[in-house]
């Protein structure tokens, strides 16, 4: 593939940053096409989730559609979450409630919609973490109150 004018399609390192939760210890994996990279506006990162912890605690809505997804992590049973998250959602940001997830399931956070905390109250077996995945529509990752 060296030298290959369709090298430009491939993005080796996936890894990003270190995650700005201790309590997170596994690498998370990141993809965002920007102007370099599909220029797509959309932005995905991979969380291993071992151990219970409030991931985000304040509750905010973006500028932009977010999707939230929440897998077992036992490849041959993914379907199976392995564990508790709590998710609170709100149309107006003052009338919250609260739901709990204890298989897999995708949440649909359209631009505007409150949401979070976000906590992961239960991690059966820390072998099969939870695997959360951020898939947002926008270049950069912000809230607005």
């Amino acid at each position: 593939m060296a030298g290959s004018k369709l090298e430009k399609y491939f993005r080796k390192s996936v890894t990003t940053s270190e995650t700005p939760h201790p309590e997170v210890t596994a690498p998370r994996l990141g993809l965002r096409s920007d102007k370099d990279f599909g220029n797509m506006d959309f932005s995905m990162t991979w969380w291993a989730i071992t151990k219970p912890f409030e991931m985000v605690s304040e509750h905010h809505a973006h500028d932009f559609d977010q999707f939230l997804i929440f897998v077992g992590g036992d490849l041959n049973n993914m379907t199976d979450l392995g564990g508790e998250v709590e998710l609170t959602l709100s149309e107006d940001g003052i009338h919250k409630e609260k739901f709990i997830i204890t298989e897999a399931t995708n949440v649909f956070i359209p631009k505007g919609l409150y949401h979070c905390p976000l906590n992961f109250k239960r991690i059966n077996d820390p072998k099969k973490p939870i695997l959360f995945h951020d898939l947002f529509f926008a270049p950069e990752y912000g809230r607005k109150a």
